[in-house]
Parts: structure tokens; C-alpha cells; sequence
């Protein structure tokens, strides 16, 4: 009777041992995904401001173009610098956001990578030490 007692020890100690490394390796996938999702969220609060920047800048525009034809009757705004200025404004914001866009996807493909490194130690199976004896 006691023979059965000691196999159920040992082989709680196994499973427990077991389960404790596999916690620490779920672990390390919960805080590697906290982590991109940190940097993304970091990336897509710059990408709103941007966007915040690009929205005022047209509006701008806008109101310039509306104030220009309304009022002095201007439908050419060739040579107008304030136009051409505040076109190249937009431009720039849009490429800062498409740079952005390519950050996100940078940060994605690197975790990703992490990820199934994680996912291929989590899937490995723990063995006993009877079993690889």
C-alpha cells in the first residue's frame, strides 16, 4: 500500500513540476503579447495625431480655397504660396502616417516571430523522468 502512495507522490511532483513550467511559459506569451500590444497602441496614438493634424491642415485649406473663390473670385492658385505650402503640409502628414502604418506592421511580424518560438516551447510535451529513462 505505501508502494502506491510513493508513485502517486512521485508523480504529483512530476505533474506539478510540469505544470509549473508550463505556466511560465504561458506567461511569457501573455507578456510578450502585452508588449505588442503596447507598441502598437504607442504607434496608433501618434498615427491619431497625425491624422488629427492632416484633418486641421485640410480644413484649412478648405476654408482658404472657399474664402479665396468667395470672395475675390480666385479660381487659379497658381504661384499662391500659402495654397502650395499648405498642400505640401498635407503631403507630408500623409506620409508620416504611412510610415506609421509600416511601424505597426514592423512590430506585428517581430512579435509574431516571438510568438511562435513561444508557441513551439508550449507545445512541446514534458516528459517524466521515468519516461525519458
Amino acid at each position: 500500500m505505501s508502494n502506491i502512495w510513493d508513485d502517486l507522490k512521485k508523480n504529483l511532483k512530476v505533474w506539478g513540476s510540469a505544470a509549473a513550467v508550463k505556466a511560465e511559459e504561458f506567461g511569457k506569451a501573455a507578456a510578450s503579447k502585452t508588449e505588442e500590444i503596447t507598441k502598437i497602441g504607442r504607434v496608433k496614438l501618434q498615427m491619431h495625431q497625425l491624422q488629427r493634424e492632416l484633418d486641421k491642415t485640410l480644413q484649412a485649406l478648405g476654408e482658404f480655397v472657399f474664402g479665396a473663390t468667395d470672395d475675390e473670385n480666385v479660381s487659379n492658385f497658381t504661384g499662391n504660396e500659402k495654397y502650395y505650402s499648405t498642400i505640401e503640409k498635407a503631403k507630408i502628414l500623409k506620409l508620416k502616417i504611412a510610415e506609421k502604418e509600416g511601424e505597426i506592421e514592423k512590430i506585428r511580424q517581430e512579435f509574431e516571430e516571438t510568438a511562435k518560438s513561444i508557441k513551439l516551447e508550449i507545445s512541446e510535451p514534458i516528459h517524466s523522468p521515468e519516461e525519458s529513462a
